[in-house]
């Protein structure tokens, strides 16, 4: 089984990216599965509620460590056991570095050591999709912000940041231009991909 992990800001084309490799693999003939983070278990989706839900006043420990109880149950109900070829995660442990290591300013130590108590399995390759922030928002102008999206334009510059600099030290982690069309990026990532087929 292979792990492909797609990481970014908001407004980054996540989703859509995730959906034509999903496409693309299953006319290959390969079983897949797209999981998102936080969510994707019936307990994951619960902690997704309380994670993005505006009217809640979490600390910043908090979410890290409901973000990582979400997780865990993912890896044990979905990746433990599964018989996919691949696995398409929309975010994966990437993210707690980004959002609560640079954005929310607590231990890497911490978020990595966390990492290796629920024995996150590591992504084949990690596609980060990059814009900067104010375009990422223009994107989703019309979308209800939830909890997180509300951090504000500073958070998610550290954010941005905090995933540039994972990038930097990661051969793993695959840095995009997510201004780039739809299809110049999808194309991009199956040459990428293609190795792992």
């Amino acid at each position: 089984m292979k792990i492909i992990s797609f990481e970014g800001i908001e407004g980054v084309g996540k989703s859509t990216q995730i959906k034509l490799l999903n496409d693309y693999l299953m006319n290959k003939g390969f079983k897949t599965e797209i999981l998102r983070e936080p969510g994707s278990t019936s307990t994951g989706e619960k902690i997704r509620d309380i994670l993005l839900n505006s009217h809640d006043d979490l600390s910043s420990k908090t979410e890290l460590l409901l973000m990582f109880s979400a997780r865990a149950q993912l890896i044990k109900e979905k990746i433990e056991s599964s018989t996919n070829d691949f696995i398409l995660f929309d975010r994966f442990y990437d993210a707690s570095s980004a959002y609560q290591g640079y954005g929310r300013d607590l231990s890497l130590k911490i978020i990595n050591s966390l990492i290796e108590f629920i024995e996150c399995p590591v992504p084949n390759i990690t596609f980060l999709l990059d814009i900067d922030v104010s375009e990422g928002f223009a994107r989703k102008v019309d979308d209800k912000k939830d909890r997180i999206e509300s951090s504000g334009n500073t958070f998610f510059e550290n954010v941005r940041k905090g995933y540039l600099e994972l990038s930097k030290n990661n051969e793993r982690i695959k840095l995009l231009d997510a201004k780039k069309q739809i299809g110049d990026l999808h194309q991009e990532i199956v040459i990428l991909v293609e190795k792992y087929l």
